[in-house]
């Protein structure tokens, strides 16, 4: 009787899937009894695995990539710091709605330099390289300052609602 071993590594957010027969021959082959595999795991039931499918990038398509998100992160960081220099330096845009945006440029900023950069190397090299220890410490940072900018902009909207509603007040 041959049954089915599924057996799932979890680092951080990386997922890797192995699936035997359960023999303990060390082979790796999925079992041939009825359901014959798991769906959707690569080398399953029905599913064809060819080294001709695999979806590789090119060098140069990930020398196009790796540039793109080098633009994207520093343009992040780059506005966010000039809207940050441009409430600090001129006194008549030191009003409190201004500071809610001061306070988005900064949670944005924190995202551009904390989460963007780390998430750009992981996704140009297509595994984490800085350990799992950083591993968490940098979901931790995607989810705070991702938090922080959501409720920066319901604090805009807030302000920007009342403002509207009663603008006498």
């Amino acid at each position: 009787m041959l049954r089915n071993v599924v057996s799932a590594t979890t680092i951080g957010n990386l997922t890797s899937v192995n699936q035997t027969d359960g023999s303990g021959d060390g082979s790796g082959r999925v079992g041939a009894g009825a359901g014959g595999g798991a769906v959707g795991i690569p080398g399953g039931a029905g599913e064809d695995t060819d080294d001709d499918d695999v979806d590789v990038l090119s060098p140069l398509s990930m020398s196009f990539l790796g540039v793109f998100l080098s633009i994207v992160i520093f343009l992040s960081v780059a506005g966010n710091i000039l809207v940050c220099i441009a409430i600090y330096t001129e006194r008549s845009l030191r009003r409190i709605g201004n500071l809610f945006l001061a306070s988005l440029a900064i949670a944005d900023l924190f995202v551009a330099s904390l989460v963007m950069t780390f998430a750009g190397v992981n996704d140009l090299l297509g595994y984490w390289i800085f350990g799992a220890q950083f591993c968490d410490t940098w979901v931790a940072f995607d989810v705070m300052c991702s938090t922080a900018s959501i409720l920066n902009l319901c604090a805009i909207s807030l302000d920007r609602y009342i403002h509207i509603k009663d603008p006498l007040r």
